[in-house]
């Protein structure tokens, strides 16, 4: 846990379990496994193959009441991790899935926390998905 000292009211920030770095975008892995569900409605069969996988993934997230981020969008104090880590696994299985290039520029538009663009932003341009 980080603490911050400003004008004397201290505001704790956890880190992420995976990447050790600060959860800056306080969006939890379930929260945003629901939306990711959302959006493959669109492909039924990836999604048969995906949903296992993530539920897997979020049944292994150790996260506690005091030791989370609160999400901003459920409220819980969950987000133990970043949603950059979360993607990057989702986007892992995708390419395992063998998702063509459509799905894999979608999932960029609508789900890439890479704001840096250092990361799985820069194999992504290599394989000219953004």
């Amino acid at each position: 846990m980080i603490t911050k000292n400003k004008h004397h009211a201290v505001a704790a920030q956890y880190l992420c379990d995976f990447c050790s770095e600060p959860v800056s975008n306080p969006l939890c892995p379930f929260c945003l496994a629901t939306e990711i569900e959302a959006w493959l409605t669109l492909y039924p069969d990836l999604r048969k193959k995906l949903l296992p996988r993530m539920k897997n993934y979020l049944n292994q997230v150790d996260y506690s009441v005091l030791d989370s981020t609160q999400c901003i969008k459920c409220g819980n104090r969950r987000a133990s991790v970043c949603p950059y880590c979360f993607t990057e696994f989702v986007l892992r299985e995708l390419k395992k899935l063998e998702a063509n290039k459509i799905i894999l520029t979608e999932f960029f538009q609508f789900f890439n926390f890479d704001f840096d663009h250092t990361e799985y932003s820069s194999e992504a341009e290599k394989l000219g998905i953004i």
